[in-house]
């Protein structure tokens, strides 16, 4: 998905709570997320449990990601690895 697409999603989830746009966002980056996890050694149930709270992060803090300081995706796995941590 390009970035520019990926932006919109996040602002109709940020501005509206757009359930349609995450579940967009959710069907692209969940599937990334996971697997970024058991790259990293961790069991299928800890990945998805981690996978979920990245996304719950990112339906809460939707407002917060600014498209001119970085890709939505890189925004995400900064998530991703503080969740791990």
């Amino acid at each position: 998905m390009e970035n520019t697409k990926i932006v919109d999603l996040v602002k109709k989830v940020s501005d509206n709570r757009d359930e349609i746009a995450f579940s967009e966002i959710f069907d692209f980056i969940a599937p990334k997320i996971n697997a970024y996890y058991l790259k990293n050694n961790l069991s299928s149930d800890q990945a998805e449990e981690l996978t979920q709270e990245v996304l719950s992060t990112i339906w809460v803090k939707a407002k917060l990601f600014k498209p001119e300081k970085s890709k939505f995706t890189t925004w995400c796995f900064t998530i991703a690895r503080n969740k791990k941590i």
